[in-house]
């Protein structure tokens, strides 16, 4: 999850075990909140980012030439002044409640403007400059605004009433953090658990057996690992760095060069945060914005996703015919019989989905979820056969089925999977055998929760810092009067204000969390969508797309520079490449208000035409954008072949039929007449086609 992050300390021992003991208990303090302890909203998210904040002013360093061995004074001080700006709003809720924005006492701007600086400075360490520098705009606009022309003029604020609205529930504690502190921890963790529990070698695996043998294979390979790490991580950086460590070498190693293996890489762990059910937290953060169930959006992000991952798998095999690649030996490969006995090793995953399928809650499902990676553990370290996972995973299928309720479901499950676990080992090592299994599962749980919240801290202090960023758009109007200038630019055309949104929504994203870029975009761009009556949903998976997308598009292009930095290739080049393998998350955006149908909305015959022609679209401009089809093709036709793409994308049923024909006549052509690259352009006077 650490992108852009400061660098970590590296402390004696007895200090990092301390701070790591915290971290630990930072977790399980979320887990407790959620599951059995009601508390005050404001107070559980004060707790949330301030612990979260002093944790991290204390194991990142403030500045990159600042001594890692210990912890600086200042930074004791830093930790000691966001703890007391939380103990100030626990003892003070009830009448903060009251008068916060509207009547300022001298304490409230105290801790208010100690809280907002910290928060900013808690967001620079984990998430770079950008977001803070962004931040720190908007609240010198506060108080420039009156002397600012045009929609920027407001009539101005005291700064002590501004200090007490931002850091309140309307700002730094708002959407974005009720988001983060209900769901990304517990997510988060869930993430870390799986992986732990082997899940994340299970997937590489897995992709390898199924893939690494095909034409290109790595390159496949690691297309299908990010739909994989996807669903665990949720971040495009730390897709890149998990998957990309092995793929990026094996695709080297078949022919690809730097910038080609690169940019596979980057696309497809960018896609990654487009996958279901995790998405990053852009999922968590739009169900708390638009108040659509989370399940109803993951959903309607099935299809976008599979459309993307379609475009890029077709990219990546075009390529590897161009340059004739060829997969790896079956022998050095996983297989695939064999890693089909541990299917049950996604026992976690596949509890997590069923039970929110069935309709229980976001919390209950990741809960449950992470309970089972720890039965999932114990199997790992007892060495036993992954068959005695079936036994709980049929308990969590069919206990709802008979009427239990998700609680009594999880641990009669969880119940009987460690007790099936513990007699097989039992039989397999003896009581020794267990008993140590036991132990290496709690140090591996202990281990789990700390890295979960060192996982967790970039999304609560992006999530802190665009609370800054949403309260100013609140409080001055300029998010409303941004829509208005939406309105004004498009007029009665819904492309333009597409267009604008778009753009406005990839400059957001383009050096910056996902996280911080969507919950931005979302206050500026999506209201004014909405004004012009694209509907929530549409709206706001729009906007999350081209965030999501900025990471790998030009100048600043997190996940391929990431990439770049693992094969060794240009930064630039690689980023221009992954646009190229990317190009159909430029496009599919659009099908969400011109054809809602892709995200699930409307008759199934009109969801199954939709998609089927779009798939068939994404693919033939795939050919265009490669300027390949059996063989090398001239720029006529490429040009043809992209309006025959877009035909079939965006048209009708007589278009999808026209493009349909016209694609079958132009591949049969192009088979038929298939000659070498050379022999076709002498014919062409150059233009091979």
């Amino acid at each position: 999850m650490m992108e852009f992050e400061s660098p970590m300390r590296q402390l004696p021992p007895f200090t990092t075990n301390l701070l790591f003991f915290a971290a630990a208990a930072y977790a399980i303090f979320h887990i407790i909140v959620l599951n059995f302890l009601h508390m005050d909203a404001w107070v559980f998210r004060t707790l949330h980012v301030n612990l979260g904040a002093a944790i991290g002013f204390l194991i990142y360093a403030g500045w990159k030439g600042q001594r890692r061995d210990r912890i600086n004074p200042m930074d004791f001080a830093l930790a000691l002044a966001i703890l007391s700006a939380a103990a100030y709003i626990m003892s003070e809720h009830e009448t903060l409640v009251m008068r916060t924005g509207v009547i300022t006492t001298p304490l409230d701007f105290l801790f208010g403007a100690i809280g907002t600086v910290l928060t900013i400075e808690f967001a620079r360490r984990t998430s770079g400059m950008i977001l803070p520098i962004m931040a720190l705009i908007f609240v010198a606009y506060v108080f420039v605004g009156p002397w600012m022309p045009g929609i920027l003029h407001h009539q101005g604020f005291d700064t002590g009433d501004f200090f007490s609205f931002v850091y309140s529930q309307e700002g730094v504690f708002g959407i974005t953090t009720a988001a983060s502190s209900r769901y990304i921890l517990l997510f988060v963790a869930f993430a870390v658990f799986l992986q732990a529990s082997g899940a994340g070698a299970y997937f590489m695996d897995l992709a390898f057996g199924a893939f690494g043998w095909a034409r290109g294979g790595p390159g496949k390979v690691s297309v299908v690992s990010g739909i994989l790490f996807g669903t665990v991580s949720g971040s495009s950086v730390a897709n890149v760095v998990a998957s990309g460590t092995f793929t990026i070498p094996m695709m080297r190693r078949v022919g690809y060069n730097r910038e080609t293996a690169g940019a596979i890489e980057a696309t497809s762990s960018t896609g990654g945060q487009l996958t279901p059910p995790i998405m990053g937290a852009g999922a968590f953060i739009m169900a708390e914005i638009t108040g659509i169930p989370y399940t109803e959006i993951i959903a309607a992000a099935i299809l976008p996703c599979l459309l993307f991952y379609i475009a890029v798998y077709a990219h990546v095999d075009i390529d590897a015919i161009k340059n004739n690649i060829r997969g790896l030996p079956r022998s050095e490969l996983p297989k695939l019989r064999k890693l089909s006995r541990d299917i049950f090793l996604l026992l976690p995953l596949f509890s997590l989905l069923y039970l929110l399928i069935s309709g229980y809650s976001i919390i209950a499902s990741g809960t449950w979820g992470m309970v089972c990676a720890v039965v999932v553990m114990l199997r790992s370290h007892l060495k036993v056969n992954s068959l005695v996972l079936s036994i709980p995973l049929a308990a969590f299928v069919l206990l709802p089925l008979l009427g239990f309720k998700v609680n009594t479901t999880g641990i009669i499950g969880v119940t009987l999977g460690l007790f099936s676990v513990a007699i097989a080992g039992y039989a397999a090592s003896g009581v020794r055998g267990v008993s140590t299994g036991l132990k290496e599962t709690a140090k591996t749980c202990y281990q789990a929760l700390g890295q979960a919240t060192h996982a967790s801290l970039q999304i609560v202090a992006v999530c802190a810092c665009a609370g800054i960023i949403v309260g100013v758009l609140g409080l001055t109007g300029l998010g409303g009067r941004f829509s208005s200038l939406i309105l004004a630019i498009a007029g009665d055309s819904h492309f333009v204000a597409l267009l604008f949104a778009m753009m406005i929504s990839i400059i957001l994203g383009m050096g910056m969390p996902t996280t911080a870029a969507y919950a931005i975009a979302a206050s500026v761009v999506a209201p004014g969508l909405q004004q012009l009556g694209v509907p929530a949903l549409s709206a706001h998976m729009f906007v999350f797309y081209y965030a999501v997308i900025s990471a790998i598009t030009p100048p600043v292009a997190i996940a391929a520079f990431a990439a770049s930095a693992l094969s060794g290739g240009q930064p630039w080049a690689t980023s221009l490449k992954a646009v190229r393998f990317g190009v159909a998350a430029f496009i599919v955006p659009f099908l969400f208000y011109y054809y809602p149908q892709i995200l699930l909305e409307g008759e199934t015959v009109d969801i199954i035409r939709v998609f089927a022609t779009s798939a068939l679209g994404i693919l033939v401009l795939a050919f265009a954008s490669e300027g390949w089809l059996f063989g090398k093709i001239g720029t006529a036709l490429r040009a043809v072949l992209v309006v025959i793409a877009f035909v079939m994308i965006f048209g009708g049923h007589v278009t999808d039929i026209i493009g349909f024909g016209l694609a079958g006549l132009l591949i049969i052509w192009r088979f038929v007449n298939r000659q070498a690259p050379q022999e076709r352009a002498q014919k062409n006077g150059g233009l091979i086609g």
